[in-house]
């Protein structure tokens, strides 16, 4: 009788000394609340919403965002207004924004670890930290690369090689998280082991990206123990 197969392997825990997390849509859980803004701002211009065209544009920096809009639908006015205009609708709305589901509970156990927390993000810094102090997190990261300090965004390499060189650790020794094409793209150029959170069987998954099924499991996979 040939002998029973061995259980599969699973993957040696990584231990980072440093986690980068996207914000919108990875640790904040604010996809929904940032396509309704994409929607009422295209509406004031009677100018056609899609989902693809709201996922494509779901990495680069609001105004590279703005800028890609203004092209694609003739929008009337200059580029600096209307992103203040998009900045505005956004700002009635994060209010309502929640962490991620486990977002808490990843962060605190990376800090149990003596993990650096960074947060790289198209977003606004103003935005991204006052919304990060309503969310209680703000004590469990210790960094953020927000959209003004690049000037690529994703899903150019510059945001997370930036970031970790703030992190100041290895390469090797750093893992990010997104939950964008894009932003995968961006981490993965830029050298670092990357998570990508939601659905394996995802075509637009870039082939290096782990996928991972939600913020627990990414807490087992890198550091096994409570």
């Amino acid at each position: 009788m040939p002998p029973a197969p061995e259980p599969p392997r699973s993957a040696p825990p990584l231990r980072p000394r440093a986690i980068l997390l996207d914000l919108d849509g990875t640790l904040a859980d604010s996809l929904q609340v940032m396509r309704l803004a994409y929607r009422a701002f295209l509406a004031q211009f009677g100018a056609p919403h899609s989902d693809a065209e709201f996922d494509s544009l779901n990495g680069p920096p609001l105004a590279e965002v703005v800028r890609r809009l203004k092209a694609t639908h003739t929008l009337p006015g200059e580029a600096p207004a209307l992103l203040e205009n998009y900045f505005a609708i956004i700002d009635r709305t994060y209010a309502e924004v929640l962490p991620s589901p486990g977002a808490k509970a990843l962060l605190q156990k990376a800090k149990r670890n003596h993990c650096t927390v960074g947060v790289v993000t198209s977003n606004s810094a103003l935005r991204t930290r006052a919304w990060l102090s309503a969310a209680g997190l703000a004590d469990l990261v210790d960094f953020v690369v927000a959209g003004e300090d690049v000037a690529q965004g994703k899903p150019h390499p510059e945001a997370y090689a930036r970031a970790a060189t703030k992190a100041g650790c290895a390469l090797a020794d750093i893992v990010a998280v997104e939950d964008s094409p894009q932003g995968a793209t961006s981490a993965l150029a830029a050298g670092l082991k990357t998570f990508m959170l939601g659905d394996a069987s995802d075509p637009a998954l870039p082939m290096q990206a782990e996928p991972i099924a939600s913020f627990g499991a990414l807490a087992n996979r890198l550091w096994p123990l409570p």
